[in-house]
């Protein structure tokens, strides 16, 4: 009678434990429980449950750690993410001015933008309501004129 064999261990390299570790805080963002994160890192590489166990509490240790940074560092984070885009000739102009909005907020040097309506109707609701399709037309092309 043989006697089963156990799978020899698994060691991770350095790489391969940074790479699990990342699908794992993918996996707690897209909010997968953490049974379902063990048993699949663990079929996906070969893993005990036990090992994954100890993926899963980095990775929750190294999210924790960059919410817990100081705003300075968030703040120098970003702006070099914005940066990043717009050098990147890839980026359209809008991904560009965006960036550069959120450098400005950043950096608190916004515009703020104030927004009014300054149109003034002269007719009531119940005038539009009993004008004549023709009325209503002319009058729609007149404050059009008006305001564009």
């Amino acid at each position: 009678m043989t006697e089963p064999t156990t799978p020899p261990r698994r060691y991770l390299s350095r790489d391969e434990q940074t790479v699990v570790v990342r699908l794992i805080q993918k996996m707690i963002a897209l909010g997968r429980y953490a049974s379902d994160i063990k048993t699949a890192i663990a079929t996906r590489y070969n893993l005990s449950r036990r090992s994954a166990t100890r993926y899963l509490h980095r990775a929750r240790r190294e999210m924790q750690e960059f919410v817990e940074r100081k705003d300075d560092e968030h703040r120098t984070d970003s702006f070099y993410f914005y940066r990043s885009i717009i050098e990147d000739p890839e980026s359209s102009r809008h991904e560009r001015l965006r960036a550069c909005e959120r450098i400005d907020k950043l950096l608190g040097i916004e515009l703020t933008v104030k927004y009014t309506q300054s149109r003034n109707f002269n007719k009531s609701i119940e005038e539009i309501e009993n004008m004549t399709d023709e009325e209503l037309n002319d009058y729609y092309n007149k404050l059009k004129k008006k305001y564009s």
